[in-house]
């Protein structure tokens, strides 16, 4: 294991750290707050990041996946931890202030706020920020823009971003990093002016957008979209949520007059999400007329399935079958190379097709079927790799659901508040359902959520093997 090259690294993060303070830094001077609030954080985050960096000098700069495993994973808990502190500066308990801003790095949207509308709006620009950062990832981010962090990129990358492996756009890692970024900033530079045109204030343009196209959920407001009331709104809101959880390689050739998307993944994430809206809107027609059936269930399945976590209504009054079929969405989450949560799209199909090839080899010895995505064949390997994937994420939900139930939680309660941090979805149901905020909790249960939310974030295996004495010993 290379210590040098991984406090190096740390070192590097915390020193490009300090420039994400400066856009709540301008809102703090322009509504007149405390600016002291986001200063202090961010001269600590210099001051120890130049210690780190001046300690560390690496005699390689090789970082290996067992390298890049621990500069993203702790790296992550580096910036939470210096995220954290505007919220410390302003009242917040260490352990909600955690919680808060693990929550929107993660882009997973729970919340231990009761009333949103009374926070300073420069933490809340904050709030919304880390989501929009979180989303592509933060440290994809600097490999984009920093050529120090842009050396060995590709390793950093794979840590970080969601899915079965890094889509190269362009042969330089760092220019695949850039260009996805950029494909986000244009959306989001859309989004706002779309929500600007119909109504929204600036300031709420622009915090929901950095909230939508991360699929993180926060919001200005306690009511979340339904403070709005507007469709055209939900809709624009709607569509970009979509967005967000696509593939950003698709929406970035699409941006260039390249057409993509006749994509395995793409295809199968838009029908489980219009057959699932279909299904619940006629589940809702014993509440709603049917244009707010369509309206409410289209809204909230796209919200739940992208793992954005928006309400319109509050659906932990649905029937017990549309909260299943929500439950089951958490799950399955956004595309692979989006900035969803949960297992993603394309595991949850080659799970389904293998299913479907071992049932049909049970009935039959002799039944080969090749199961393909994108065209190309896909490897036992691969196959292997997605099941022991979903094994181990449905272990951590079970054992962290038992964990958090010996608190006291109710059962449906303790289900939903896992699935909802573990796949970085936000509301849950029962006492943490669409209008109920996570502020109850005990101490010790929001700890295990914020942890679910890195986990699922890192997407398993990037956090785990951080707690394995041999992963920090041996030489890969």
């Amino acid at each position: 294991m290379n210590y040098r090259l991984i406090l190096n690294y740390w070192g590097l993060i915390l020193l490009y750290y300090p420039a994400v303070f400066a856009l709540p830094i301008f809102v703090a001077l322009y509504f007149r707050e405390d600016v002291f609030a986001f200063i202090y954080p961010a001269l600590i985050s210099l001051i120890v990041g130049a210690i780190l960096f001046s300690i560390s000098k690496p005699t390689s700069d090789i970082a290996k996946y067992r390298e890049g495993y621990a500069i993203v994973g702790i790296g992550w808990l580096l910036v939470v931890l210096i995220g954290c502190l505007p919220y410390i500066y302003y009242g917040f308990s260490p352990i909600d202030a955690f919680f808060e801003t693990m929550s929107g790095f993660t882009t997973t949207g729970a919340t231990i706020l009761e009333r949103v509308e009374e926070l300073p709006r420069s933490l809340l620009l904050w709030r919304s920020l880390t989501q929009w950062l979180g989303g592509m990832g933060i440290i994809v981010l600097f490999v984009a823009i920093f050529p120090t962090l842009a050396r060995k990129g590709e390793t950093l990358l794979q840590a970080e971003v969601p899915g079965l492996k890094v889509e190269k756009i362009k042969p330089r890692i760092r220019d695949t990093a850039l260009r996805l970024y950029l494909t986000y900033m244009v959306l989001t530079v859309v989004e706002i002016s779309l929500l600007k045109l119909l109504g929204m204030s600036l300031f709420d343009a622009v915090n929901h957008t950095f909230t939508t196209l991360s699929t993180g959920g926060f919001s200005t407001h306690s009511e979340s979209i339904a403070f709005f009331n507007d469709p055209r709104i939900e809709f624009v809101i709607f569509v970009f949520m979509i967005l967000g959880g696509t593939n950003f390689t698709l929406i970035y050739f699409l941006l260039k007059g390249e057409n993509k998307f006749k994509n395995t993944e793409f295809l199968f994430y838009i029908s489980v999400i219009l057959t699932t809206s279909i299904i619940v809107t006629v589940l809702n027609l014993n509440h709603f007329d049917v244009i707010e059936s369509v309206r409410y269930s289209f809204f909230q399945v796209a919200s739940i399935m992208t793992t954005t976590g928006y309400t319109t209504n509050d659906f932990d009054t649905w029937s017990d079958a549309a909260k299943i079929l929500l439950l089951i969405l958490m799950f399955i989450g956004g595309s692979t190379g989006s900035t969803g949560g949960g297992i993603k799209v394309a595991r949850i199909y080659l799970l389904v097709q293998y299913s479907i090839s071992q049932i049909l080899k049970s009935a039959d010895p002799r039944t080969v079927r090749i199961i393909r995505f994108n065209g190309e064949v896909v490897s036992k390997e691969v196959l292997h790799n997605v099941t022991a994937f979903f094994v181990l994420y449905i272990l951590i939900f079970v054992v962290s659901t038992f964990i958090i139930s010996l608190f006291g939680l109710d059962f449906m309660t303790s289900v939903s508040a896992v699935a909802a941090t573990l796949n970085n979805v936000g509301p849950g149901l029962g006492s943490v359902g669409a209008s109920e905020p996570y502020t109850h909790l005990p101490p010790a249960v929001k700890i295990i959520l914020s942890l679910n939310m890195w986990i699922g974030r890192l997407e398993l295996f990037t956090v785990i093997s951080l707690f394995i004495p041999s992963f920090w010993r041996e030489r890969w």
